[in-house]
Protein backbone atom coordinates (compact mmCIF):
# COMPACT_ATOMS: atom_id res chain seq x y z
CA UNK A 1 0.00 0.00 0.00
CA UNK A 2 1.40 3.16 -0.98
CA UNK A 3 0.84 6.05 1.19
CA UNK A 4 0.91 10.00 0.55
CA UNK A 5 2.15 12.72 2.38
CA UNK A 6 -0.26 16.40 1.85
CA UNK A 7 1.51 18.24 -1.36
CA UNK A 8 3.85 14.96 -2.44
CA UNK A 9 4.21 14.21 -6.06
CA UNK A 10 2.98 10.91 -7.24
CA UNK A 11 4.15 8.98 -10.12
CA UNK A 12 1.51 6.64 -12.43
CA UNK A 13 2.59 3.48 -10.75
CA UNK A 14 2.16 5.43 -6.89
CA UNK A 15 -1.53 6.11 -8.24
CA UNK A 16 -2.24 3.11 -9.53
CA UNK A 17 -1.01 1.16 -6.21
CA UNK A 18 -3.37 3.54 -3.76
CA UNK A 19 -5.54 1.67 -1.57
CA UNK A 20 -9.32 2.74 -2.59
CA UNK A 21 -10.07 5.57 -1.11
CA UNK A 22 -13.62 5.88 0.50
CA UNK A 23 -16.22 8.12 -0.23
CA UNK A 24 -15.38 10.33 -3.20
CA UNK A 25 -13.56 11.07 -6.77
CA UNK A 26 -9.70 10.99 -6.89
CA UNK A 27 -8.10 12.24 -9.77
CA UNK A 28 -4.16 12.73 -10.39
CA UNK A 29 -3.61 16.07 -11.38
CA UNK A 30 -0.20 16.95 -12.64
CA UNK A 31 1.37 14.48 -10.55
CA UNK A 32 -1.11 15.84 -7.38
CA UNK A 33 -3.74 13.96 -5.49
CA UNK A 34 -7.26 15.83 -6.04
CA UNK A 35 -10.63 14.98 -4.88
CA UNK A 36 -13.20 16.33 -6.61
CA UNK A 37 -16.51 17.94 -5.13
CA UNK A 38 -19.14 15.38 -5.01
CA UNK A 39 -21.37 15.87 -8.02
CA UNK A 40 -24.67 17.64 -7.30
CA UNK A 41 -28.18 15.25 -7.51
CA UNK A 42 -28.63 17.22 -11.07
CA UNK A 43 -25.39 16.79 -12.55
CA UNK A 44 -25.40 13.08 -11.49
CA UNK A 45 -29.32 12.24 -12.70
CA UNK A 46 -28.29 14.10 -15.91
CA UNK A 47 -25.02 11.92 -16.74
CA UNK A 48 -27.47 8.53 -15.42
CA UNK A 49 -29.77 9.85 -17.74
CA UNK A 50 -27.72 10.11 -21.18
CA UNK A 51 -25.20 7.34 -20.51
CA UNK A 52 -28.84 5.07 -20.04
CA UNK A 53 -29.94 6.88 -23.65
CA UNK A 54 -26.69 6.08 -25.24
CA UNK A 55 -26.36 2.28 -23.98
CA UNK A 56 -30.47 2.02 -24.98
CA UNK A 57 -29.39 3.43 -28.57
CA UNK A 58 -26.28 0.47 -28.43
CA UNK A 59 -28.46 -2.47 -26.87
CA UNK A 60 -31.43 -1.97 -29.59
CA UNK A 61 -29.38 -1.47 -32.84
CA UNK A 62 -25.95 -2.42 -32.34
CA UNK A 63 -24.58 -3.67 -29.13
CA UNK A 64 -21.08 -3.86 -30.98
CA UNK A 65 -21.00 -0.63 -32.01
CA UNK A 66 -18.65 0.71 -28.89
CA UNK A 67 -19.37 0.50 -25.03
CA UNK A 68 -19.99 3.47 -22.71
CA UNK A 69 -18.75 3.81 -18.93
CA UNK A 70 -19.35 5.82 -15.89
CA UNK A 71 -17.20 7.06 -13.40
CA UNK A 72 -13.97 5.02 -14.81
CA UNK A 73 -10.22 6.70 -14.50
CA UNK A 74 -8.61 7.54 -17.33
CA UNK A 75 -4.94 7.31 -17.88
CA UNK A 76 -3.97 10.06 -20.14
CA UNK A 77 -0.31 10.48 -19.03
CA UNK A 78 2.27 10.00 -16.26
CA UNK A 79 1.00 12.41 -14.01
CA UNK A 80 -2.83 12.88 -15.49
CA UNK A 81 -5.32 10.51 -14.74
CA UNK A 82 -8.92 12.03 -14.21
CA UNK A 83 -12.31 10.56 -13.71
CA UNK A 84 -15.01 12.00 -16.27
CA UNK A 85 -18.55 11.88 -15.54
CA UNK A 86 -18.65 9.26 -18.86
CA UNK A 87 -16.35 7.81 -21.43
CA UNK A 88 -17.22 6.18 -24.91
CA UNK A 89 -15.40 4.16 -26.77
CA UNK A 90 -15.73 2.67 -30.31
CA UNK A 91 -15.68 -1.41 -30.13
CA UNK A 92 -12.60 -1.55 -31.72
CA UNK A 93 -10.90 0.58 -28.58
CA UNK A 94 -13.01 -1.34 -25.87
CA UNK A 95 -9.62 -2.88 -25.25
CA UNK A 96 -8.63 0.07 -23.86
CA UNK A 97 -10.47 -0.51 -20.66
CA UNK A 98 -8.40 -2.11 -18.04
CA UNK A 99 -9.78 -2.60 -14.56
CA UNK A 100 -10.13 0.69 -12.90
CA UNK A 101 -8.77 2.84 -15.90
CA UNK A 102 -8.98 3.46 -19.54
CA UNK A 103 -5.68 3.11 -20.52
CA UNK A 104 -5.38 6.22 -23.03
CA UNK A 105 -7.44 8.37 -24.76
CA UNK A 106 -11.59 7.57 -25.16
CA UNK A 107 -13.36 8.55 -28.42
CA UNK A 108 -15.44 10.63 -26.19
CA UNK A 109 -15.14 12.11 -23.07
CA UNK A 110 -18.79 13.74 -21.09
CA UNK A 111 -18.19 16.18 -18.13
CA UNK A 112 -21.16 17.97 -16.24
CA UNK A 113 -20.22 20.94 -15.51
CA UNK A 114 -19.69 21.37 -11.81
CA UNK A 115 -19.31 24.29 -9.05
CA UNK A 116 -15.38 24.26 -10.20
CA UNK A 117 -16.20 24.73 -14.10
CA UNK A 118 -12.80 26.14 -14.57
CA UNK A 119 -11.47 22.92 -13.90
CA UNK A 120 -14.14 21.19 -16.36
CA UNK A 121 -13.68 24.06 -18.84
CA UNK A 122 -10.08 24.78 -18.63
CA UNK A 123 -7.48 22.37 -17.64
CA UNK A 124 -9.79 19.30 -18.20
CA UNK A 125 -10.33 20.62 -21.88
CA UNK A 126 -6.92 21.20 -22.31
CA UNK A 127 -5.54 17.58 -21.13
CA UNK A 128 -8.10 16.16 -23.19
CA UNK A 129 -6.98 17.79 -26.55
CA UNK A 130 -3.39 17.09 -25.66
CA UNK A 131 -4.37 13.70 -25.22
CA UNK A 132 -6.24 14.19 -28.56
CA UNK A 133 -9.57 12.73 -27.80
CA UNK A 134 -12.09 13.34 -30.82
CA UNK A 135 -14.98 15.02 -29.04
CA UNK A 136 -15.79 16.29 -25.29
CA UNK A 137 -19.08 17.40 -24.08
CA UNK A 138 -19.78 19.70 -21.34
CA UNK A 139 -23.06 19.09 -19.83
CA UNK A 140 -24.42 22.03 -17.85
CA UNK A 141 -27.55 21.43 -15.57
CA UNK A 142 -28.11 24.69 -14.82
CA UNK A 143 -28.71 26.34 -18.10
CA UNK A 144 -29.82 22.80 -19.33
CA UNK A 145 -27.21 23.04 -22.35
CA UNK A 146 -24.63 20.54 -24.31
CA UNK A 147 -21.53 22.21 -25.54
CA UNK A 148 -19.95 19.49 -28.28
CA UNK A 149 -16.05 20.14 -28.73
CA UNK A 150 -14.47 18.20 -31.86
CA UNK A 151 -10.68 17.85 -32.04
CA UNK A 152 -8.65 19.31 -35.24
CA UNK A 153 -5.79 19.63 -36.15
CA UNK A 154 -5.43 23.04 -34.13
CA UNK A 155 -6.84 21.87 -31.21
CA UNK A 156 -10.93 21.48 -30.00
CA UNK A 157 -13.47 23.77 -31.92
CA UNK A 158 -17.09 24.33 -31.01
CA UNK A 159 -19.04 21.87 -32.99
CA UNK A 160 -22.17 22.49 -31.52
CA UNK A 161 -23.83 24.94 -28.35
CA UNK A 162 -27.28 22.71 -27.73
CA UNK A 163 -30.27 23.64 -26.10
CA UNK A 164 -33.82 22.49 -25.69
CA UNK A 165 -35.12 22.01 -28.68
CA UNK A 166 -32.18 20.72 -30.14
CA UNK A 167 -30.44 17.22 -31.38
CA UNK A 168 -27.59 15.52 -29.95
CA UNK A 169 -26.02 13.81 -32.18
CA UNK A 170 -21.81 12.51 -32.45
CA UNK A 171 -19.77 11.05 -35.59
CA UNK A 172 -18.39 8.63 -32.75
CA UNK A 173 -22.21 6.25 -32.22
CA UNK A 174 -23.50 7.03 -35.80
CA UNK A 175 -27.38 7.13 -36.05
CA UNK A 176 -27.59 7.93 -32.65
CA UNK A 177 -29.79 11.09 -32.07
CA UNK A 178 -31.18 12.78 -28.75
CA UNK A 179 -33.82 15.49 -28.51
CA UNK A 180 -32.30 17.33 -25.65
CA UNK A 181 -35.75 18.32 -24.28
CA UNK A 182 -36.51 14.52 -24.01
CA UNK A 183 -33.24 14.56 -21.57
CA UNK A 184 -33.82 17.73 -19.77
CA UNK A 185 -37.73 16.89 -19.53
CA UNK A 186 -36.84 13.37 -18.24
CA UNK A 187 -33.82 14.37 -15.65
CA UNK A 188 -36.66 17.05 -14.16
CA UNK A 189 -38.92 14.31 -13.43
CA UNK A 190 -36.32 13.58 -10.25
CA UNK A 191 -35.46 17.23 -9.80
CA UNK A 192 -37.60 18.29 -6.79
CA UNK A 193 -39.41 21.87 -7.73
CA UNK A 194 -37.59 21.86 -11.38
CA UNK A 195 -40.12 22.99 -14.27
CA UNK A 196 -40.06 21.07 -17.48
Amino acid sequence: MTTVQHGSKLTLAEYRALEPIDEGVWELSNGELFEMAPPTYDHQILIDYLVRMINNFLDTTNPLLGTIVSGIGVILSETRAPTPDAVYLRAERAHLIQGSFVEGAPDLVIEALSSDRARDLVLKRGWYDEAGIPEYWTVDPVNNSINVLERTQTGYVQRAALSRGDILTTPAIPGFELPLNMLFDNAARYLPGRQR
